[in-house]
């Protein structure tokens, strides 16, 4: 039965790929926060520092820990992983989703993704996939099954797309619509507006911050993203509705530069 709860969690990978828009730099309750130069900590022609951030999460009331982390390979090339685990009275459940994306900066400081890798311990969905910059296309292994799609520039894995929101509001040039390719080879627009600016209170502070909203242009899905531009565009808070109903949230609980 704890099993079966926990494959309903498989979804956090696939949707909140998408939400979590990793930027740092977020002080803990009562601390002053200080004016950081951005060449000291953020990786060269990236706007997002490199980082590990860990949230706390509310999975259809099933409660997981997912955690954020952006590395530096070499002055062009980074990794970005993520996790979730479960937590809470399921924690003693040694199994987890994970995710890990390989991507590479051009002669412009634009985000090309090179591999990508999910490995779904609760589900079994596996997935892969190859980006091949010079012949077009995305070369891609699901649950053992291949397939090959076309690619072009700005088509992004789950993970990279995470990163590229995140670099482009921090820049203020976010888009409108932004595409990715999921492991079944399908790829997607997903619109993009700012929404409105509201005060939170979080386990880090009460922060100023600016509400995201997208919509999965083929699904009926509704993501609310709640990010402080003050501090290095960081999200604060990610809510998902499906149906108009709330399916799951999450909030940052920890934070900090690597």
């Amino acid at each position: 039965m704890a099993e079966s709860r926990l494959r309903r969690a498989s979804w956090l990978t696939a949707t909140a790929a998408l939400l979590l828009l990793a930027a740092p730099s977020m002080a803990a309750a009562g601390d002053a926060v200080d004016v950081v130069d951005a060449d000291a900590s953020a990786a060269p022609g990236l706007a997002v520092p490199l980082h590990e951030a860990i949230y706390h999460a509310s999975v259809r009331r099933v409660p997981v820990r997912a955690g954020l982390r952006l590395e530096k390979q070499d002055n062009r090339l980074f990794t970005y992983r993520s996790w979730v685990e479960p937590r809470g009275m399921l924690g003693f459940i040694r199994r987890e989703l994970s995710e890990v994306s390989l991507m590479m900066l051009d002669g412009e400081g634009a985000i090309l993704p090179i591999s990508y890798r999910k490995r779904d311990e609760l589900s079994g969905r596996d997935s892969d996939m190859r980006f091949d910059h010079a012949g077009g296309k995305v070369h891609i292994d699901y649950r053992g099954e291949q397939n090959t799609v076309d690619w072009e520039p700005g088509i992004y894995d789950l993970l990279s797309l995470r990163l590229v929101i995140a670099h482009d509001f921090a820049r203020g040039a976010l888009q409108e619509v932004y595409r990715v390719v999921d492991d079944r080879g399908r790829v997607e627009e997903v619109d993009v507006e700012i929404a409105g600016h509201e005060t939170l209170s979080t386990q880090l502070g009460e922060l100023e911050t600016v509400r995201l909203e997208y919509r999965n242009r083929r699904r009926d899905r509704l993501f609310k993203l709640w990010i402080a531009p003050e501090m290095d565009a960081a999200l604060v808070r990610l809510e998902q509705y499906e149906g108009g109903r709330l399916r799951g949230s999450l909030n940052i609980v920890e934070y900090r530069r690597l």
